[in-house]
């Protein structure tokens, strides 16, 4: 909707924290320009959908919300805040974010979105559960007085022409809290546009967020969104939305860049023009050469001229064309890639300054993502334009055209089959390094790729390579041995290219690909660290593996020697159970192999008749289907995904704060052994205090509430100020067999080569040979 000036920040914690509903009904209802802002990007979750976790998570879950807001239309934004993991308190949330560096963040937002409205997701108290999201329910309403404080963050003007906005009206979504609803707004009415309500637009939008688990129904019919209003500057005192405000379009300061893009865009799509850019090359290195077929097509009733232009990292122009009504023009256009072209995430450009991303420059600050490598321009004479981000476009035989962003990719890039090597402090035996070479040139490149190895390491004779086709790949194997009087401790190994004329290379990149989303990539460097541990490992024959959510288990073991097993769908159901030690489930395997729950009972009478059945964290659906063989509990209840019909946050244990399943969130926190005679903590490897130094991001999480007698628990832990859990690790008799829960995340200790955690996993492990009483 033109004529008008809508502007409304929707402000949250997380990716999927967002009010889809109430953010489709602003943009596509009343055509609002609106924005969700989220503090950060979602690095500390978890994956259901793949092996990312850490910052290439963010990065996916980054393009998950682009993903949604190309379907509602809004804009996305971020702080610096990086996401460290669970936080029950603010204080906690506060002890790794600088207060007053996401406040900025947000007020660096709102001064340059200038919305007349905010919205908060959260109340920024206790309530809110999660710290952080309690910290972003915090930072809305302190953002509302300091965004228009000129004494607050002055430095914003000069540094960045950011003057002091002052917002009309502050608002707090009631979906957690029906009662305190001042204005409810009806989301369940059909946009024509899509023959579809705003509702089930939301939905859609909110089946984007696939690696949170957050695909839901896209239902017909009434719906509603809920808001409290809490300050309100215009003197009317409630109201509609926009009740009390001037959205009048003037020249001056309430005329946004947004609305004259949007302006701009109705202009093109009145004239009938569509402009596209291909490249020849979807993977191009510093140097090269692109081709780009840029074409203007003029499907309007009047005749059109304009300059078609690159833009991005390099710039490069035509002369004035003319395209007659009905007719398209194409000119290729060359570009060279210049030396210090990235397409790798603004925001992994620079190392973390603790806990908070940091920003490269002010063009990218708060944006969702860096422009694209190369922009097509098209500069119409009647004073508008067009513009087209610059992809790579291929055909699948399959599916039909395929478009991906045009990527930097290194001359020769370097990467190793995994990032940690643990080493037994007794084992002699040699460890493989597997190294691949990958071409990202058209021309030839020869040299020589070594290992740099520990100091007192021996090292391997380099190898020579030579690769002369473009995604040419080399792979070549290296051995490490072990050097006289190894001691525990960590070190660094590292895989270098030199080519001929000395250009080193010693860095890779993972691509994060995937249908919703765009494709992305993440610079990764060509090392590994070698852990030294006093470790032993039990006799085991076979152990069967059933892979989880972003379960990376199974290759943290595979230097231990254990003869692992990956267990199909068919081997679950046909496979002779009986020839393993143990039967380990992954991570939320219930969720991501159906056929599991579908065998459950094959896997328990394994146990029954003498087996060892160890089972990793897993969610509700595991609890409720009662597929453990003695009764258990988790507190909490799923969230809804359908966020517009929750029920008003309950009460638990005298608490006014919405119930949730037991975690320890403080992988500090203390760990009491109940029983320190428990073949657990006792055999191969004696468990103690030094074993639970060094965890990483929390110690467990949906640990046991209640359980049967059957059950004995092993450990006691707690987060500070709370009562003690021993749900974290049951361990129960099952016939002839074993049968083991565990809440702690082996899934996050063992990747990043927690000793402590290796050591236990290996006491589990050894409940096959030696049951547990």
């Amino acid at each position: 909707m033109l004529g008008h000036s809508r502007r409304v920040l929707v402000i949250g914690a997380h990716p999927d924290d967002e009010d889809t509903d109430l953010i489709t009904l602003l943009v596509r209802g009343m055509g609002a320009e609106t924005a969700y802002l989220s503090l950060n990007r979602g690095e500390g979750g978890q994956n259901l959908i793949g092996p990312e976790l850490g910052d290439a998570l963010g990065v996916l879950r980054t393009e998950e919300l682009l993903s949604a807001r190309r379907l509602d239309g809004a804009r996305q934004f971020f702080t610096r805040a990086f996401d460290f993991g669970y936080s029950k308190t603010l204080d906690d949330t506060w002890a790794h974010w600088p207060r007053d560096s996401v406040l900025k963040d947000v007020v660096r937002i709102v001064r340059a979105f200038r919305p007349q409205i905010i919205v908060s997701v959260f109340t920024g108290t206790p309530r809110d559960g999660h710290g952080q999201h309690q910290a972003s329910g915090w930072a809305a309403l302190a953002d509302f007085a300091a965004a228009a404080d000129s004494s607050r963050f002055p430095e914003l003007a000069p540094e960045e022409g950011l003057a002091p906005w002052r917002p009309m009206k502050f608002y707090r979504s009631t979906r957690f809290d029906t009662a305190a609803t001042t204005l409810t707004l009806q989301t369940g009415v059909l946009d024509p546009a899509v023959g579809q309500s705003y509702h089930q637009v939301a939905m859609r939008g909110r089946s984007r967020h696939r690696s949170q688990d957050m695909g839901v129904l896209q239902r017909p019919g009434p719906s509603v969104t809920r808001l409290a209003l809490l300050a309100d500057r215009t003197g009317r005192g409630g109201g509609g939305l926009w009740d009390g405000i001037d959205t009048v379009v003037t020249t001056g300061a309430s005329r946004s860049a947004d609305y004259s893009a949007r302006v701009n865009d109705a202009l093109v799509l009145e004239r009938r023009l569509v402009l596209d850019a291909v490249a020849v090359d979807g993977r191009v290195t510093a140097g090269q050469e692109l081709e780009v077929a840029v074409s203007l097509w003029n499907a309007g009733d009047a005749p059109v001229g304009a300059r078609l232009r690159l833009e991005g990292a390099a710039t490069v122009g035509t002369d004035p064309v003319r395209v007659d009504p009905g007719e398209m023009v194409t000119r290729t256009l060359t570009v060279t890639i210049p030396p210090d072209a990235s397409t790798e995430p603004y925001h992994l450009r620079l190392p973390r300054a603790g806990w908070l991303y940091r920003w490269n420059g002010a063009a990218d600050r708060g944006a969702a993502t860096e422009a694209p490598l190369l922009t097509a321009v098209a500069e119409v004479d009647s004073g508008i334009t067009v513009r087209r981000e610059v992809s790579f476009r291929w055909n699948d035989q399959a599916s039909g055209e395929k478009r991906e962003p045009v990527l930097v990719v290194p001359r020769v890039g370097v990467a190793l089959d995994r990032d940690l090597i643990v080493w037994p402090l007794d084992s002699r035996e040699p460890h493989d390094l597997i190294v691949t070479l990958v071409h990202g040139a058209r021309d030839t490149v020869d040299g020589e790729l070594r290992l740099e190895v520990p100091a007192g390491w021996p090292a391997p004779a380099p190898k020579r390579f030579r690769l002369t086709r473009e995604d040419e790949r080399a792979t070549f194997t290296f051995r490490l041995v072990a050097p006289a009087g190894l001691r525990a401790g960590a070190a660094e190994v590292r895989a270098v290219a030199v080519a001929t004329g000395g250009s080193r290379y010693d860095t890779g990149l993972q691509e994060i690909s995937y249908d919703h989303i765009r494709r992305r990539a993440v610079t990764r460097p060509a090392v590994a660290t070698i852990r030294v541990l006093p470790l032993t490992i039990p006799p085991l024959t076979a152990v069967g593996y059933v892979r989880g959510a972003a379960d990376r288990v199974p290759e943290a073991l595979r230097d231990l020697r254990i003869p692992l097993v990956e267990l199909s769908a068919d081997s679950l159901e046909r496979g002779d159970l009986s020839r393993y030690s143990a039967i380990v489930i992954g991570p939320r395997a219930y969720e991501t192999m159906p056929a599991l729950s579908e065998q459950n009972d094959r896997v328990l009478e394994y146990a029954r008749s003498g087996g060892l059945v160890l089972v990793q964290y897993q969610q509700y659906a595991y609890f409720r289907q009662r597929l453990a063989p003695f009764p258990m509990t988790v507190g909490g209840q799923p969230l809804p995904t359908d966020l517009s019909r929750l029920p008003q946050a309950g009460t638990t244990r005298g608490s006014p704060l919405p119930d949730r399943h037991d975690r320890v969130a403080d992988e500090l926190a203390p760990v009491r052994i109940l029983d320190p005679a428990h073949p657990v903590v006792r055999s191969p490897n004696s468990i103690g205090a030094s074993d639970w130094e060094g965890w990483v991001q929390e110690r467990g999480l949906y640990f046991a509430r209640e359980w049967d007698a059957s059950f004995r628990p092993v450990l006691e832990m707690h987060d500070p100020g709370e009562p003690p859990l021993q749900g974290g690790l049951l361990v129960a008799r099952y016939g002839k067999g074993t049968y083991v829960y565990t809440g702690l995340s082996f899934f996050r200790e063992l990747p990043a080569g927690v000793p402590g955690a290796f050591r236990l996993f290996a006491n589990l492990l050894g409940l096959g040979a030696a049951p547990a009483p």
